[in-house]
Formats: structure tokens, sequence, C-alpha cells
């Protein structure tokens, strides 16, 4: 695809604020549904943003729901107490949040086919990386299961590499994971069906893993020598939980060897040293999940009669000091939808190619 195609079509893709507010179907409340209903909300981190998204949607719309948030704290023995805790308290709904904690609370189709861990309690999920790759639904739009919704946050990993090509050349592309976790393998997997199609070669460097299948302490720098080493032009993060909880270390010491980091999730952008990530807001992710809720409890909706909701957008974001520090300047056609991290107003100039890039600017 050249840079006039995919520029028109994240204009397409991008919408502004309003726009995306319009893609909520709200809901009347009648008499009989203004009893309050319980929530249960199990998380794997804590209530991060998809969690106070969720909620804010709640309040903000005055709906009459009261949100119970268990967290497992990134502790996969919590679970199974958490699994039993929902089914004593049997609430109007229960959210799961993530990959571990869905597949602990619902079960996979394998195990109990259209069914699940909850029996008849109305359940939803939202941040699972691949919901249809870790056996979660049966279709990539639809549950096949009576009493489960869910929501799709995942930008695919085509568009990913798209956007990667519009900033610089891309003929190899990195990962680093550990092959305990599910999410990293699927999205490995995802990239090398990939790589033939779009041209591309994938180059794995696994961690290596303790007894309890936990990666070893400091192993950044011999996995980026790796990688460099095979000559690998980036590295990407697809789906990591590891690699996102040590975002600082990953990322410094990839540029410490030279390579720019790519990633699907917006906070190593943000809120680390990652380069360039495509990503959809958690927060509006637990936003268009409450939406969703809003159905099931007030308005009748049968979650497996519901899609698999996605929002409508993505957003692009672009750590600008980062780029300075590698000279990777950002072209023109990519500002006009990135949200540009650790920047003031720049000043374009013309490379040796004449392509406009961006080269000045100062960090916040």
């Amino acid at each position: 695809m050249n840079r006039c195609v995919l520029a028109i079509s994240m204009s397409l893709s991008l919408m502004s604020g309003d726009a995306f507010a319009d893609q909520y179907q709200s809901v009347t409340l009648d008499a009989q549904s203004t009893e309050t209903k319980t929530v249960f909300m199990a998380v794997w981190r804590g209530c991060e943003e998809a969690c106070q998204g969720f909620k804010d949607y709640l309040a903000n719309n005055d709906y009459p729901a009261e949100v119970i948030v268990m967290n497992a704290n990134r502790d996969r023995s919590k679970l199974e107490a958490i699994l039993n805790e929902a089914k004593e308290m049997q609430p109007d709904l229960v959210v799961t949040w993530g990959t571990s904690v869905s597949k602990a609370l619902l079960g996979t189709r394998n195990e109990y086919g259209e069914e699940t861990k909850l029996g008849d309690i109305p359940a939803l999920f939202m941040i699972v990386a691949d919901p249809l790759g870790a056996d979660i639904v049966e279709q990539h739009d639809k549950t096949g299961r009576p009493m489960l919704a869910g929501i799709r946050n995942r930008i695919s990993e085509d568009v990913q590499i798209r956007a990667m090509r519009e900033y610089f050349p891309v003929d190899k592309v990195g990962v680093v994971y550990s092959d305990a976790e599910l999410n990293s393998n699927l999205n490995t997997q995802k990239l090398k069906q990939l790589a033939a199609e779009m041209d591309f070669e994938v180059v794995e460097s696994l961690y290596l893993l303790d007894e309890e299948g936990k990666p070893l302490p400091d192993q950044f720098d011999a996995r980026m020598q790796q990688l460099v080493n095979e000559g690998v032009d980036v590295v990407y993060v697809g789906s990591s939980s590891y690699n996102l909880a040590n975002t600082d270390a990953f990322t410094q010491s990839a540029i410490e060897h030279g390579l720019p980091v790519a990633s699907a999730y917006d906070s190593m952008v943000t809120k680390s040293s990652a380069l360039i990530s495509v990503s959809n807001k958690y927060y509006r992710v637990g936003q268009l999940a409450a939406n969703q809720a809003v159905k099931i409890l007030f308005d009748g909706a049968v979650p497996g009669e519901m899609p698999i909701a996605e929002l409508s957008h993505f957003s692009i974001s672009i750590n600008m000091a980062v780029a300075r520090e590698m000279a990777l300047y950002p072209p023109i056609q990519l500002l006009r939808f990135a949200n540009l991290v650790n920047a003031t107003p720049v000043i374009s100039r013309t490379d040796s190619e004449g392509n406009g890039r961006i080269m000045d600017g100062e960090a916040k």
C-alpha cells in the first residue's frame, strides 16, 4: 500500500470525539429498569484505564449500576477464588479483563462448549488480545455462547506493519517474548502467517525461563543484541504482559542497541520510550464495554446474540524524544494522524529524497 492510500484509510478510520460518541446507542430507562444493577468486574492488574472508562461511562450517564472490582493483582492463584465469589454473589453481569482472567472465569469452548463457568450469569469480556485464538469465542465477530458478549480491542498486525512502513523501511521484524504467555505465542503466529503475504521476515528471541515459567531477570540486553546480530529493523511488541510490565527497561535496552520499538500498547509510547504505537485507547475500550453492558442490563439484550463490538477508529502515537534520539524523524503524512508525545511545535524540512519530515522540536 502506498502512502497516499494509507493516509486515506487512516483518515476514514480516525474519528473526532463527537463522532466517537455517536457510535454508542443509548438506552432509555423505563420505570421497571431503574433498579440498581450489580456488575462484578474481575481485573488482572487493578482498575486501570479500561476499568475506569467502564465505571465513568455508567456514572456519567446516570445508569443505576454498582461496579464491584475484584483484582487478581497478576496472581493466577487468586482467580479461582474470584470465580467462586462471583458465583456466590450472583451479580447481574460479570465483566472480565484480559485473557488470563477471562479463561479462568469463563472457561474455553473446548472445556465448556456453549456454556461458561459462570452458568446462567451473563458475562462480558474485554481487553482480550485474541479471543478466537484463546478459544473463548466461536467466531471472529460472534461468541457462539448464549450468556457471553465481548469487546475486541486489538489492531490487526497488517495495519501495524503498514504503519511502521510509513515511518521507515521494514524487512525484518524482531519479537522478544516468553513462550509461556499464550497471547505472545498467538501474536507471533499471526506475524509469521502475515510475513509471506507482506514480504517481511520475523526474527524471534525467547526469554529464558525459571522453573515456574517466568523470565529470568536481566535478559533485555542479550535479547536485543541477538536481534541486532540478525539485522532486524524494528522490535515489535504486539502482546506481552512481561514486556509491558517492564516497559522502561525493555525500551531503553532497545534504544541502547539502536533498535526502534513499535507497540500495540499506547502506554509504551506515551509513558515510556517506544517510538510508535497503533492502538485503541483502553479508556475508550472500557467505555464501549460499558455501552454493551447497558444493553444487557437495562435493555434486555441477550449477550450471545450481540456481535463482538469494536471501536471504529484507532490512534497513532509517536514519541518525539525517542525520534530525535534515534534520528528517526516522522514523515509529514504520519503527522496528520499521530499524537505526538514529548514534542513542542516543530519545523518541517525536506530530506535528500525530497520527502517532508519533521526535524526539530524540544521535549516538554
